[in-house]
Order: C-alpha cells, then structure tokens, then sequence
C-alpha cells in the first residue's frame, strides 16, 4: 500500500480517469501507485463493483477488499459510494469538494447557461463549420460522444471566450462561433 500521499494529486488523477467514461485497462500499476490485487481494485471501482466481483478479480481476502476501500479513502482522500451493493469511486469536484457521480456529471453538462465562465462546456463553431466542445479550466467528460478539450482558464483562447453568449464571435486564431454553453461544474 501506499503512505504519505499528496490527496489533491490523488483526487485529481482520479478525476482524469472517472471523466474518460471507459474501463481503463489494468496495465500492472494504478495511477495511484498501486500494483497487483490492489490495482485490480482501483480500476475495478471506477466502472463500479461488488464486493464479491472485488473479491473475485483480485484475489484478495474480504479483509483485504475492506482495507483497501479504507485505504483509499483515508491515504488517498478519495470518495467511494456504495449503492445497491455497488462501490463506485465518485468525482470530487476541486473548488467545492462536492461529491458527483457520473450520473451527475452528464446532467449538469445538458443545462444551458447564459454566459462562459470558469468550469463550464462551450461548443465553438470554427470558419470551416467544424464544431468542437471545449472545458474552461478543468478536465470534462466527453459530451455526446465528442471529446472535450479542456482550456487552461488563465490562457489566452479561455481568456477570450469568458462573458461570451450563445451566437457571439470570438477573434482568436482564425475565429470561432459560440453554438451552445452548458453548465457543467461552473458556478
């Protein structure tokens, strides 16, 4: 097991992996350092799983099953859920330390806002008619199937989109339209 971990870094590596929405494949260590059983466990809890499938896939004993989930909960700061018998690691949003499922995550990106700000979705229309989802300061799931691409918040083409609305255009490289802006984790 690992000790003395940096819980942010933790909790948004696991971010990362909840938000890519596909079983990730165990390639004999976790992106929390863990290997054998206990990775097995990690990757197993994103996608969500029994006890006893924890139990089966990795081999451990019930005891180690249990002491893992404490583990990661107390070393490593993360939020797992149990419902219908299922644990499942939950997104810990970084501002508001609030808990999302993935359920939760996919409703908040299909509310409309009015304007684009800090952790929101915004659908941009580039000259070629070509149209793309873009995050404003942090990592999105995908968004109907279209990969999002996350803006840093503080760089230029972020900067240029904030305060915008649905049909302004935005003159940065060779200009875009704004088509849809969805909530998401913003404000």
């Amino acid at each position: 097991m690992t000790f003395n971990r940096d819980k942010k870094i933790d909790k948004k590596d696991t971010n990362k992996e909840i938000l890519k929405n596909r079983k990730s494949l165990y390639n004999g260590e976790s992106w929390l350092g863990h290997t054998k059983d206990c990775g097995i466990i990690d990757y197993e809890l994103l996608s969500g799983a029994t006890r006893d499938e924890l139990i089966k896939r990795s081999g451990r004993e019930p005891s180690g099953v249990d002491g893992h989930i404490s583990h990661l909960k107390t070393e490593h700061g993360l939020n797992i859920s149990k419902n219908n018998d299922i644990y499942t690691l939950e997104y810990n949003h970084p501002e508001t330390n609030k808990t999302l499922t993935k359920s939760d995550l996919q409703n908040l990106m299909n509310i409309d806002i009015e304007e684009v700000s800090k952790h929101c979705i915004v659908q941009l229309e580039n000259k070629e008619g070509i149209l793309n989802w873009y995050s404003i300061g942090i990592d999105a799931q995908n968004k109907d199937g279209d990969e999002v691409t996350p803006l840093t918040e503080n760089k230029g083409f972020a900067q240029n989109l904030l305060n915008k609305k649905v049909g302004d255009y935005v003159n940065f490289g060779k200009g875009f339209k704004i088509i849809a802006i969805k909530k998401y984790l913003s404000k």
